[in-house]
């Protein structure tokens, strides 16, 4: 993707920074010094973008079977399982999803259930 680097913009009258501010009125992108009365209009319309990621498909199909054997994992006493009604299941934070979530995966040691 072609991507433009966007330089520190400056006033021509006091040397001060230019920052980007919204002309409400025409929907444009404008730069604006703080100090005087100076504005320009941006070559680009767009200074951020912030994209959203969306979960494809379900997590729970990617645990693993038998996931509720692994000696390794955390274990709760009093998950009260809704498929079953056991007490005790396997919890773990999924590898593959988002550093900025935290999700965690509870797993039944009587019948699997996730």
């Amino acid at each position: 993707a072609d991507k433009k680097v966007l330089l520190m913009k400056f006033c021509p009258h006091d040397a001060s920074m230019l920052y980007p501010q919204e002309d409400k009125r025409t929907r444009t992108l404008r730069y604006a010094c703080r100090l005087c009365r100076y504005s320009e209009e941006s070559e680009q319309p767009l200074i951020f973008r912030n994209t959203l990621k969306t979960e494809v498909g379900n997590i729970l199909n990617a645990v693993p079977a038998n996931v509720s054997d692994d000696p390794t994992l955390a274990r709760s006493q009093n998950a009260n399982c809704s498929n079953c009604g056991h007490y005790e299941a396997v919890f773990f934070q999924p590898s593959d999803m988002r550093s900025d979530t935290l999700a965690l995966i509870f797993v039944c040691c009587n019948c699997d259930y996730k």
